[in-house]
């Protein structure tokens, strides 16, 4: 099996292309539903996106962007969360934004207070509309000192999507730092963003004045990997997961491990990994045999 591009990176990473002034890369794009509302939302607000037909890789030219139509978002933004993220990018690039009402998922309702609040606090005027929130920048957008009330991913996005270009210095602490969010930093720090990650889970991002492109490979999907691993641990198989990062899987490979699972990880690439040769259970040991990453 081959592991994808991580769904909760590539996605972050299309809406990030918005903030470069020239044509960024991203490969080892999966082919999901995300995927594609963000292809679709980039494209109505003039991002030129093509894709390779054998790789699916994708090239984002944001040179043109400017503001959709609010049908055309909100046809295009389903029930998405992810329009909230094009926000700071938008007010950056032509200085509004226009996100539709977002509610939440099957795992329940997630509120976007957290980042509304956020970009108030880099000066954004947030207007709550019949039709969905409109968000401008009249004054430009200035970097802030926050602190999240609990390490939200989708925040930590949001800031570090908007404070890469407002002008001064931004600081958040309690910020999340998954391993997708140390991969959306890297890329910023590819286009020219100036982020520091502190032992404390505090972030300090440098305003700059002009961000560049990225060519960029998205890290593998950690949950698929893991997913994966689990099928070969109920079914006593050995399957071998092409792709797999061990990096971004300690903690789950340590309880895998406990439960009686095992892996290996290839030598000839560390990123690869199969199960150790282990004896068959007897009758009377039904512990699973256990496997990769």
């Amino acid at each position: 099996m081959h592991v994808r591009g991580a769904k909760n990176l590539v996605p972050k990473a299309m809406v990030a292309s918005l903030l470069g002034s020239e044509v960024s890369e991203l490969r080892n794009v999966p082919d999901i539903k995300d995927v594609e509302i963000v292809r679709n939302l980039l494209q109505i607000h003039g991002v030129k996106v093509d894709a390779d037909p054998l790789t699916g890789d994708l090239s984002l030219d944001a040179r043109n962007t400017y503001l959709a139509e609010y049908s055309e978002i909100d046809a295009y933004a389903g029930d998405s969360r992810i329009p909230i993220l094009f926000c700071g990018p938008l007010m950056h690039k032509i200085g509004e934004a226009f996100i539709p009402d977002l509610g939440g998922c099957r795992i329940g309702d997630r509120p976007i207070n957290y980042h509304l609040e956020v970009l108030r606090n880099f000066g954004a005027v947030v207007d709550k509309q019949p039709n969905g929130i409109h968000i401008s920048a009249p004054k430009g957008l200035s970097g802030a000192k926050l602190e999240l009330p609990y390490p939200s991913v989708g925040a930590t996005e949001q800031v570090l999507l908007t404070a890469v270009l407002a002008e001064g210095i931004t600081e958040l602490r309690n910020a999340a730092v998954e391993p997708e969010i140390h991969d959306l930093i890297a890329i910023l720090q590819q286009m020219g963003a100036m982020i520091t990650v502190y032992t404390d889970r505090t972030i300090r991002i440098e305003g700059v004045s002009r961000l560049g492109r990225f060519r960029h490979q998205a890290i593998p999907d950690r949950n698929e990997s893991a997913s994966w691993a689990s099928a070969a641990l109920v079914t006593r198989g050995d399957i071998y997961v092409k792709g797999a990062a061990q990096r971004d899987l300690t903690s789950f490979l340590n309880i895998y491990r406990k439960i009686g699972g095992e892996f290996e990880v290839d030598e000839e690439d560390p990123v690869l990994a199969r199960r150790r040769a282990a004896p068959a259970p007897s009758a009377g040991d039904r512990r699973p045999s256990g496997l990769h990453d």
